[in-house]
């Protein structure tokens, strides 16, 4: 196992993957999903010249509100304009009504009083109310680029017309827990066993990319049985995460699985604490990770290398947010040989980052108070206060 340094691990899960395939979905079904390619304005926006507020369109230009202007119409949000209006004429209106023929500003509704028919200006205006057609945007326009598509992409796309949008479809991710001293949760724990927590974790992982997500619960340490299981996630899914039996132990039959099944590894052992026996490996267009069993190296793996993989097969361009943040705290570790990952908090007045209780890569709980990754490099052993650090937010 030659481990090499993560920079380069990335670079290798990012290389050659297959272009994503696209498919149509209705709006109502595509937000979270990725939008496949560039999308253009169909209309102007607004369409048509529109009132900014309830009031009153008028034709004067400049300061000539004086005297009593006679109210001809009442336009509201859905109406045609009407007739253009003449001289000493005005028309009633709502806010989003179009904007009358003739008509050259609107006098919002405080600044006005009527009576009989007739209205009075009491104030001039400092704009002319008007949103004017096109102002927003032009037909033709770029509307929007590839990303995935929040709650104000979906009501910008309805805007312009569309009913239908051109997404990329779902990366299907196969995951694998292997180990015969794992117990699904919720059985009686025998002695000498423990819970799986990271196939539920990994498929939580994925389903928050917008994967689709299969878990297979788990598989005990047989070589006929992981096999066959393994072969099927790779037949039937894009990409395939396993868990366990990566190392060097005497049961640790993932790699000769994979090579007998005819994976090419890529590599197996990553310079990076937690999760130095990380393996990754490819058979055609379909990607296999294989993770450590410890619960924290299998999180940090998986947002280190796997998210990048995944996002980029789903089309994403999205980038993890990463910033350089002083430390609120002296930091000292064993060993310099490695990139390591840190469990950490972020503080506030001022902006620091400190380092959480953290005895290894067995410790989930110090995962669920994080909400960031610290990033110390080879040869660094120890940092002081107000050094500064990279920082890898885990929480929005």
């Amino acid at each position: 196992m030659t481990a090499i340094h993560p920079n380069d691990a990335l670079s290798l899960v990012l290389a050659d993957l297959p272009p994503p395939a696209q498919e149509i979905l209705p709006l109502d079904k595509a937000c979270g999903r990725f939008l496949a390619k560039k999308v253009y304005a169909k209309i102007d926006q607004p369409p048509f010249d529109k009132s900014a507020m309830d009031g009153y369109a008028h034709c004067a230009v400049g300061p000539g509100l004086s005297g009593s202007w006679r109210v001809v119409s009442v336009i509201a949000a859905g109406d045609s304009p009407g007739k253009p209006l003449g001289t000493e004429e005005c028309a009633r209106i709502m806010t989003g009504a179009p904007i009358p023929a003739g008509a050259y500003a609107v006098q919002r509704r405080e600044y006005a009083r009527e009576d009989s028919g007739s209205v009075w200006f009491t104030r001039t205006e400092s704009c002319d109310n008007i949103i004017r057609q096109g102002e927003n945007q032009k037909s033709g326009d770029l509307l929007l680029s590839p990303r995935r598509l929040k709650p104000q992409d979906i009501g910008l796309l309805a805007s312009s017309g569309y009913s239908t949008v051109p997404v990329t479809r779902k990366v299907s991710v196969g995951i694998v827990s292997t180990g015969d001293e794992l117990t699904e949760s919720g059985a009686t724990l025998a002695a000498g066993k423990i819970y799986d927590s990271n196939g539920p974790q990994i498929a939580a992982q994925a389903a928050e990319l917008g994967c689709d997500a299969k878990l297979f619960g788990i598989v005990r340490d047989n070589l006929t049985t992981l096999s066959d299981i393994i072969g099927r996630t790779i037949a039937e899914y894009d990409v395939t995460i396993l868990s366990g039996a990566v190392s060097l132990g005497d049961f640790d039959y993932v790699p000769q699985t994979l090579e007998a099944l005819g994976v090419k590894e890529l590599f197996h052992g990553l310079k990076m604490r937690p999760g130095k026996p990380t393996y990754y490996g490819r058979i055609g267009e379909k990607s296999v990770f294989g993770l450590p069993g410890n619960p924290v190296s299998t999180f940090v793996n998986f947002e280190i290398l796997i998210k990048p993989h995944l996002l980029k097969r789903s089309g994403s361009n999205e980038n993890p947010t990463e910033l350089v943040l002083p430390l609120a705290a002296p930091l000292t570790r064993k060993g310099d040989d490695r990139v390591e990952y840190l469990p950490a908090k972020l503080e506030s007045k001022p902006t620091r980052v400190r380092q959480l209780a953290y005895r290894g890569s067995s410790m989930l709980s110090a995962l669920a108070d994080a909400d960031c990754l610290i990033r110390i490099d080879i040869g660094v052993e120890s940092l002081q206060e107000g050094d500064p650090v990279h920082v890898r937010l885990i929480r929005p």
